[in-house]
């Protein structure tokens, strides 16, 4: 009953160890397939209005990225810091204003079915900076 519930395909993932598994089994929320594959940890320092929230980023992720949003297994805020206590270097290489903030943003990425390279995690990576980050300058990965 409980895998048409939640529409889980395979009677063994009821008896998965992997920690992403058996968090979704504590509830009747549909299941999501986790990725076996190799995750690629992405770190981006952006700015960001100064009463965004940590939902707001990751709406704007998901909406850049489409169809390609399922590569993103986790978007956390690391570090906020208003941009009126950065150094003028900071602000600068940032593009940020005084009402802004900065906020380090780790990205994990992890596809479904394939192992991402670099490249595509560069890709996705610019995609979410582009989304997100609202300072005047930019520092691309490709």
């Amino acid at each position: 009953m409980l895998m048409l519930l939640k529409g889980i395909p395979d009677i063994r993932i009821l008896r998965s160890a992997v920690p992403a598994v058996a968090a979704q089994l504590t509830d009747l929320a549909v299941y999501r397939p986790v990725s076996g594959m190799p995750a690629i940890r992405r770190d981006i320092s952006v700015v960001v209005a100064h009463d965004d929230l940590a939902e707001d980023l990751g709406d704007r992720v998901r909406a850049a990225l489409g169809p390609d949003a399922d590569c993103v297994e986790e978007v956390e805020i690391l570090a906020q810091t208003p941009c009126a206590r950065l150094p003028p270097q900071a602000l600068e290489r940032l593009g940020a204003g005084p009402d802004q903030k900065n906020v380090l943003l780790k990205v994990v990425l992890r596809h479904l079915g394939r192992t991402l390279t670099d490249h595509d995690a560069n890709v996705l990576r610019d995609r979410v900076y582009a989304a997100v980050h609202q300072g005047t300058a930019h520092q691309w990965a490709l």
